[in-house]
């Protein structure tokens, strides 16, 4: 690769596909990935705006779930004030962290089932 020639990331990475990587391409990968690697770490430890403004809403949930066990993600939704979708997603999220548990349940309208969450 001759110095004043510009080299792209396909270039790169057509390189690396076909298995040609010279010693200078190895460094730059090297020097990228390591780049990467510092990104992330100074991302880790840091809560994302959504995160922050979905804390409340999860707060809500587990209050309301407190007093209303059982209930569907549509039914939390209309406790808390949010959408289905919202509910549905925090109410995702809330199981995964252990805080909730979700149960099949026959849906109320007689056809399917859907989750009823309660608190763990």
């Amino acid at each position: 690769m001759a110095t004043n020639e510009k080299y792209t990331m396909r270039a790169f990475l057509e390189n690396v596909k076909a298995g040609n990587v010279t010693e200078a391409e190895q460094k730059y990968a090297e020097a990228e990935l390591a780049k990467l690697d510092a990104r992330n770490e100074a991302r880790k430890g840091k809560e994302s705006k959504t995160a922050k403004d979905n804390a409340p809403i999860k707060e809500d949930i587990v209050k309301f779930l407190e007093g209303n066990p059982g209930k569907t993600a549509a039914e939390v939704g209309a406790g808390v004030g949010q959408t289905t979708a919202k509910a549905s997603a925090l109410l995702t999220q809330l199981v995964k962290d252990g805080k909730v548990t979700a149960t099949e349940v026959k849906a109320p309208s007689g056809k399917g089932k859907v989750k009823a969450y309660t608190l763990a």
